[in-house]
């Protein structure tokens, strides 16, 4: 019975730390989310005026007019894929949900370019021949990424090796929804032009291709850029919510223990009353 108190005793005190070391990573990531929060609202105005003024003159243009390697269909190379997601495990259903997106889109003629540790050892397993990898980090995504996947991105197109361009990453839908969701990036599209007031009224110096020229790379950025602003802020919401159930049920089983703990200590003092009153009355 001892021995068994004893075991009990460690197993509510284990519980109670994992417990608080759950509490504690809820709190890092509750946080985390809201300066990734705020890096997406600092960066929505551009993103958006960069994105309003591509797709502005792209629709204003049509294929004959203006060329551009972001713009131009092809037939002939394999697809390239960026594939984003958490360097770390703790974050519930979110990578599985990840991996379960990449099996329904597993192709033989894709590239694949990771960004996270947990994606990467994935992707290795699967069909996509694996270009390059790069960690995700803890902190927020650093515009250097951007840059690198942008680099071979290019490198890729120029080549000839890669004929659309898509990228997979967890969508930030609210604090208990992360949905996987895989976005082409390129070729753009035109759209069919018309003769649409905002479009004959608008002046753009020095001109639209030469301007639309300027912009596309900007424009690629930007949508790298907030899919790893998105794919981190799920991995914290998706992290925070696991380790908030994580903490709640270890406290329920800290307080279950500590219940079978006083109910078996209560048994042996009984136990040991009714020996003694016994052993008196002999």
């Amino acid at each position: 019975m001892a021995q068994n108190l004893q075991l009990l005793k460690r197993r509510i005190k284990t519980s109670k730390n994992i417990a608080q070391i759950a509490k504690a990573l809820e709190m890092i990531a509750a946080s985390k989310i809201k300066k990734a929060q705020s890096a997406s609202i600092s960066n929505n105005p551009y993103a958006a005026r960069i994105t309003d003024i591509t797709q502005k003159i792209i629709s204003s243009l049509n294929e004959e007019s203006f060329s551009h390697p972001y713009l131009t269909k092809r037939t002939e190379g394999k697809k390239l894929l960026i594939a984003i997601s958490p360097d770390r495990g703790l974050c519930g259903s979110l990578n599985t949900n990840l991996y379960k997106k990449l099996i329904e889109i597993e192709d033989h003629n894709t590239n694949a370019v990771t960004v996270g540790k947990k994606v990467g050892l994935f992707t290795s397993k699967l069909s996509f021949e694996l270009l390059s990898s790069y960690p995700m980090g803890s902190t927020l995504p650093d515009y250097s990424i951007v840059m690198q996947l942008k680099q071979v991105i290019d490198d890729e197109i120029k080549a000839g090796n890669a004929s659309t361009v898509s990228i997979v990453y967890a969508d930030f839908v609210s604090l208990f929804t992360q949905t996987p969701i895989v976005k082409q990036l390129l070729p753009l599209q035109f759209e069919n032009s018309g003769d649409n007031s905002e479009k004959n009224t608008s002046i753009y110096e020095p001109g639209k291709a030469e301007l639309l020229k300027e912009l596309l790379p900007y424009y690629l950025e930007v949508q790298i850029y907030n899919a790893l602003l998105q794919a981190f802020t799920s991995e914290q919401a998706a992290q925070m919510v696991a380790m908030q159930n994580a903490k709640n049920n270890a406290f329920d089983i800290a307080q279950y223990l500590n219940l079978v703990y006083n109910k078996s200590r209560q048994e042996r003092i009984t136990n040991e009353i009714l020996d003694l009153s016994n052993s008196t009355q002999i």
